[in-house]
């Protein structure tokens, strides 16, 4: 009885090891289908695919760097196709960096504006929302990811996360079977898209025509702009990310400039109150440490603050506020050296 007993255990045990790889397997594939979805999520990730043969400046950062960045403007005035990959402070780090190592080389310069929380938050707190983002339209940074980091985003999801591939696997057999039309696909072609401007910034003239007034949207939820910062001190997490870009930076041969984040609404700066004092002390240790990795630290904090110009959260400047703060970003860029400016 014992015998028949553990001769089952084992089946069992080898049955559900073997539907875990099945599926684990599965899942990594599924994601990597087109899943039907348009936005500018996949405009971005597109356009970083499909001009992989040209020089280029790539900014990449949370929704501050989206908003916040002019690209023609840099374009016209360093001479590089420049890309704005900024969206979602909520992505780790890492996850961002995964996924630029797939797409770049010794002609690119990668520009990265990041957020205040990126260099004091612990990265492995990843919010319900990204995890959503993952098996979704935000797939991009998972299907770069080691299997090691996929893995163990695998084992974070809930069941509708978990399931949310099977969509795509539906919609390809469709495809297939009935010839149906994804909603954003390869047709689409990168010149037509560079040559209509889009480079992955926000595009505040459609928001307008559309009757949207970003002003009167709060998504702060009452907080003070330090409060929303919620800064400590320089995590684990960004000195194994840092040590992450010095490797990319060595296989690649592309160059990254760090620059300080776009912050916009009263009071950001007062460096008074406790937490204020802490925010100081931040950005005190921030460029030296950066720049001790050999890594290119550019501008100060002050040339990104606009205390009158924010959007509807602190991250987020309007545009009268982007277009300074992107000629000042210019004027720091062309200090490197690294650009010909001579047309």
């Amino acid at each position: 009885m014992i015998k028949k007993y553990k001769k089952f255990l084992l089946v069992f045990v080898g049955l559900l090891f073997c539907a875990s790889v099945i599926y684990t397997g599965g899942f990594i594939w599924a994601n990597t289908l087109e899943n039907g979805t348009d936005g500018f999520y996949f405009t971005k990730n597109f356009l970083l695919e499909n001009t992989k043969d040209r020089p280029r400046i790539i900014l990449d950062g949370g929704s501050s760097t989206h908003h916040s960045i002019n690209s023609l403007m840099i374009e016209n005035k360093l001479n590089r196709i420049t890309l704005n990959m900024g969206y979602n402070a909520g992505y780790p780090l890492d996850f961002r960096l995964h996924r630029l190592s797939h797409f770049i080389s010794s002609n690119d310069i990668i520009v990265l504006p990041l957020e205040y929380p990126y260099y004091s938050r612990d990265e492995q707190a990843m919010i319900s929302v990204i995890s959503d983002e993952l098996v979704s339209y935000g797939k991009f940074h998972f299907n770069a990811l080691p299997l090691s980091k996929k893995l163990l985003v695998i084992t974070r999801l809930n069941f509708n996360q978990a399931t949310k591939p099977l969509k795509n696997v539906y919609r390809l057999a469709k495809h297939k079977l009935l010839g149906s039309d994804f909603n954003f696909d390869e047709k689409l072609e990168i010149i037509k898209l560079l040559e209509s401007g889009e480079r992955g910034d926000i595009n505040y003239n459609a928001l307008l025509q559309q009757g949207i007034d970003l002003h009167k949207i709060d998504h702060n939820n009452g907080a003070t702009c330090q409060e929303y910062i919620a800064v400590d001190k320089i995590n684990s997490d960004f000195i194994k990310n840092i040590e992450l870009i010095k490797q990319i930076q060595t296989e690649s041969g592309a160059k990254f400039i760090f620059t300080y984040p776009a912050l916009a609404g009263k009071d950001c700066f007062d460096f008074s109150t406790t937490q204020g004092k802490k925010l100081k002390a931040l950005i005190e240790q921030i460029k030296p440490l950066v720049e001790s990795y050999g890594l290119l630290f550019v501008g100060n904090p002050f040339e990104s603050y606009f205390p009158d110009n924010m959007v509807d959260t602190y991250w987020h400047i309007d545009e009268k506020a982007r277009n300074i703060r992107t000629k000042r970003l210019i004027e720091e860029l062309k200090k490197t050296g690294l650009f010909n400016t001579h047309k």
